[in-house]
């Protein structure tokens, strides 16, 4: 699947949807194209908040929709620290998150 912005290839939650393996194959659209949970709390406050990404939010460090058991059990299965992803992209910006991954937007 195409990435066509670096919004698009980030998660609310911060997985970086562009390097999964789910995404490049094409199973899975991502949280931001129709796929993922679709009740998703995390999602679904961003999106209510008009957030990109959590990192956005000011209570991000202590959200419960963010932190909790799901988010543990996703922490194992994608091999991804959610809460870290969030934190660089909070310093960083979405952008720089993105390249430094060696996402290709537009392809």
């Amino acid at each position: 699947m195409s990435i066509e912005s670096p919004t698009q290839a980030v998660s609310y939650c911060g997985l970086c949807c562009a390097t999964c393996g789910s995404h490049r194959k094409g199973k899975c659209a991502g949280c931001k194209s129709g796929g993922g949970f679709a009740k998703c709390q995390a999602r679904l406050c961003a999106r209510e908040r008009g957030y990109a990404t959590c990192a956005e939010c000011t209570e991000m460090e202590s959200c419960k929709k963010l932190h909790n058991f799901i988010s543990k059990l996703f922490a194992l299965v994608f091999r991804s620290n959610r809460k870290g992803n969030l934190l660089e992209i909070r310093e960083a910006g979405l952008e720089a998150f993105v390249t430094k991954r060696g996402v290709s937007i537009g392809d």
